[in-house]
């Protein structure tokens, strides 16, 4: 599995703008194929501030992402509202456990 984890942040007046690109973003990236999970999260602390984690099957599957028509609107428009470069990192995993001593 790849894991995609991207950091922004906006200045309060694009706030609203930024969240109406990344509600796109996140419906079109969750009808690809290959796409387990994709979302974005303000953060807690600052709500001017998100994070994306997407969750992909395989390098495949992100590959034929990075292609996609929506994507490179997406980072066209994001760079347009953030306030400041935004962070990504893209992990592969190769193995996943659940929490120790969860119910599951």
């Amino acid at each position: 599995m790849i894991l995609v984890v991207g950091r922004v942040r906006c200045p309060e007046d694009k706030r609203d703008a930024l969240v109406a690109l990344m509600e796109k973003m996140q419906e079109e990236s969750r009808r690809e194929e290959g796409c387990i999970r994709y979302g974005f999260s303000a953060a807690v602390e600052d709500p001017l501030s998100f994070v994306a984690v997407e969750e992909w099957a395989d390098r495949e599957a992100l590959d034929s992402h990075f292609a996609e028509p929506h994507l490179r609107e997406f980072a066209t428009g994001l760079l347009e509202l953030v306030s400041e470069r935004p962070e990504v990192a893209i992990h592969e995993v190769a193995e996943t456990s659940g929490y120790p001593g969860a119910a599951g």
